[in-house]
């Protein structure tokens, strides 16, 4: 039930257009697609082999599945996400609302909701594969979700920067982990007084 309350939290934006999840990337057939999907898998094997703590195997094979489903589920996303941008962009609500179809805004909107449902489908996982609660993981998958796509991010600056600068595209990534991190800082400070 979470996972579809997000998925529709997702379709109320109009910045899904700009979802750089990684199905996204490699149905748009771009070239820098396969190496962010290997730094991807790299950057959340890491995360899973230090907090899961578990041997190498299941580390592989559960961030493989878990990417593997997060991946599907994008996928068929795309074409609804797509569908309902293209109703959007057909009756001109853009312009009636004085913005540009791709503005950094939706970028922002579009990473944190990538990284949410990410974080909550590869959560359902672990705690399937691993019997780890999503308390305990959410902390961890979100920075790994946050570092992968923020990766993707990055590649789509770079192979098509029509759409975002590359300092936009790092920007992204950065201001949303500092502001995440600010956050559990200051509720641990709150916590411990």
């Amino acid at each position: 039930m979470r996972i579809l309350f997000l998925l529709l939290a997702v379709c109320c934006f109009s910045s899904v257009r700009a979802d750089v999840v990684w199905s996204t990337m490699f149905i748009a057939a771009r070239w820098t697609s396969i190496p962010a999907i290997v730094a991807g898998l790299l950057v959340e094997i890491g995360f899973v082999k230090y907090f899961a703590k578990v041997g190498w195997i299941k580390t592989i094979v559960v961030t493989i599945l878990m990417n593997a489903v997060s991946a599907t589920i994008g996928a068929y996303l795309i074409g609804i996400l797509g569908a309902i941008i293209d109703i959007a962009w057909l009756f001109d609500f853009y312009t009636k609302l004085g913005m540009p179809l791709f503005h950094w805004t939706h970028f922002l909107l579009a990473y944190v909701f990538a990284v949410l449902v990410n974080v909550c489908i590869e959560g359902d996982i672990i705690k399937i594969m691993m019997k780890l609660p999503i308390s305990k993981t959410f902390r961890w998958l979100f920075f790994a979700n946050a570092i992968s796509i923020g990766i993707c991010v990055i590649c789509l600056a770079i192979d098509d920067s029509h759409w975002i600068s590359l300092s936009e595209a790092i920007g992204i990534p950065i201001f949303v982990m500092v502001t995440y991190g600010a956050y559990l800082v200051c509720r641990n400070f709150i916590k411990r007084k």
